[in-house]
C-alpha cells in the first residue's frame, strides 16, 4: 500500500500546503504537549491533549506530502495509519497510537475517569517523540516548508 493507492481508493484528496499551514501545526503539537503536562488538569484532559498533539503530528506529515484524509469518518485513525507512508512508522508504533486513539474515544464519549497516570505518561512521551521525528523528517525531506 501507498499513498498514491490511498488516493485511488478515494481515501485522499490532494491540496496543496504552506510553510504557514505547516508552521500552524506544528504550533498546535506544542499547545497539546503542554497542555498534556498541566498537573492541575484530569488525567482524561490530558491525555486528550496527548493524543490531539499525535493527530495532529500524523497532519503535518500528510500535508507536507500535499494530502488530506478525505474519507468520512474514522479520519484520525487514517492519520495515525498514513504515518506508515509518510514518515515510515512501524508497525508497532501504529498499532500504540491506534490504541490511543481507542482510549482517547472512550474518555470522550463513554466515560470518564479511565486514564491512568501510566497511559497518560505513555501518550505523552508517544507526543513527544513523534513531534520530534515528524519535525526531522519534515526538515530532511521538505525543508521548503521548514524555512522562516
Amino acid at each position: 500500500m501507498s499513498l498514491e493507492k490511498w488516493a485511488e481508493y478515494a481515501w485522499l484528496k490532494a491540496g496543496p500546503t504552506s510553510r504557514d499551514e505547516i508552521k500552524g501545526l506544528l504550533t498546535i503539537i506544542a499547545r497539546d504537549l503542554k497542555g498534556a503536562r498541566v498537573d492541575a488538569i484530569s488525567e482524561d484532559r490530558r491525555f486528550e491533549a496527548a493524543f490531539s498533539a499525535i493527530r495532529t503530528a500524523g497532519n503535518v506529515a500528510l500535508r507536507a506530502c500535499g494530502d488530506r484524509i478525505a474519507t468520512l469518518g474514522g479520519q484520525h485513525v487514517k492519520t495515525l495509519e498514513s504515518l506508515e507512508f509518510t514518515i515510515q512508522a512501524d508497525a508497532k508504533l501504529i498499532r500504540k497510537l491506534k490504541a490511543f486513539s481507542q482510549k482517547r474515544n472512550a474518555t470522550s464519549y463513554d466515560s470518564a475517569g479511565n486514564v491512568s497516570r501510566e497511559e497518560l505518561a505513555s501518550a505523552i512521551k508517544a507526543a513527544a517523540k513523534l513531534q520530534i521525528k515528524v519535525v526531522a523528517w519534515l526538515e530532511k525531506n521538505h525543508p521548503e516548508l521548514c524555512k522562516p
